[in-house]
């Protein structure tokens, strides 16, 4: 008996002719909170316990100051025009001119947090919220360039909470219309800076397709399953998971990896577990990334709630 091809949602979607849904835009009400919220669900007997309960209170403190933004400029449409006729983020994290009331985003976020910190956390926010925009305007550049020399790794959670903020808010004041397909489709099509993990989702028009999630604007973006996130190749493909009492093929979050190119992403499956949020299902499943590590293989993704950097040239970092 000839085996019988087992059909991806996106297959059976474009075979019904019908219309994947290629971009998703956060929930601006809800989009830190949600994800406050996910990190004390996985808090609670966790190694890391502490650390998820103080990047909840980062997000917690990210969700009221994007209720309250500051009036920052927005590209022109003659600019996000020529993005979309050229296949590129009018938004690009490398290139776009920052608005420096984002420092103010950034102020605030740390004036909040030391309400809801306490000990070396404490500290540590205290002594930012003392330093010139100079300096996080130089953090924030080494931050979104992925330059480690002289990156304060202590800091980058909360620059990298206030500009994802900033770049929230722009992202959503400006509808899903002002974005258009990449030619790159790895990067995030609303600011280019790579996803922190893929998401297989549920609901009625997304039920199955998977979306990666960008790390910096929080905005999902349309790639097939069994597909690399990093170099679009489908051979060599495989999944893996930490070893515990439950089945593989229950585990909500798996490691998809690529032997092309030697990288991995995260993919977060909501079947399984209808909660799971990309930025904190990745720092709460760390010991995968080191699972993975072992095998040579590099995270295709980034996470600015946990990064590595080098020590800094100075007490400033600049």
């Amino acid at each position: 008996m000839a085996a019988q091809k087992i059909f991806t949602p996106e297959e059976i979607a474009a075979q019904a002719g019908g219309e994947i849904p290629f971009l998703r835009l956060p929930a601006r009400l809800t989009v830190f909170s949600d994800r406050a919220a996910r990190l004390r669900q996985l808090a609670p007997g966790h190694s890391m316990a502490g650390y998820l309960e103080f990047i909840a209170h980062v997000a917690d403190a990210q969700q009221r100051a994007l209720d309250a933004p500051p009036q920052v400029g927005l590209p022109p449409e003659a600019a996000l025009a020529q993005s979309r006729e050229h296949g590129m983020p009018p938004l690009n994290a490398q290139t776009f001119m920052r608005d420096p009331r984002w420092c103010d985003v950034l102020r605030r976020l740390l004036r909040d947090l030391a309400a809801h910190t306490e000990g070396s956390a404490h500290d540590i926010v205290n002594a930012l919220e003392n330093e010139r925009d100079e300096l996080y305007e130089a953090q924030a550049s080494k931050l979104l360039n992925g330059i480690a020399f002289g990156l304060n790794v202590a800091w980058a959670p909360l620059i990298g909470g206030a500009l994802q903020v900033y770049w929230t808010h722009l992202t959503t004041t400006l509808g899903a219309a002002a974005f258009a397909r990449l030619d790159m489709p790895n990067v995030c099509p609303c600011c280019g800076m790579q996803p922190v993990a893929s998401i297989a989702r549920i609901g009625a028009q997304e039920n199955g397709y998977r979306y990666l999630h960008c790390s910096l604007c929080a905005a999902e973006w349309h790639m097939v399953r069994i597909k690399c996130a990093a170099c679009d190749s489908t051979k060599g493909i495989s999944y893996q998971s930490i070893a515990d009492a439950r089945p593989a093929e229950r585990h909500a979050v798996k490691a998809e990896c690529c032997d092309e190119c030697d990288s991995y992403l995260k993919i977060l499956y909501m079947e399984r577990d209808a909660q799971v949020e990309p930025v904190a299902d990745d720092l709460a499943t760390l010991p995968l990334d080191l699972l993975v590590a072992d095998t040579g293989k590099l995270c295709a993704g980034v996470n600015f709630m946990l990064l590595h950097g080098e020590p800094a040239q100075d007490a400033a970092g600049v």
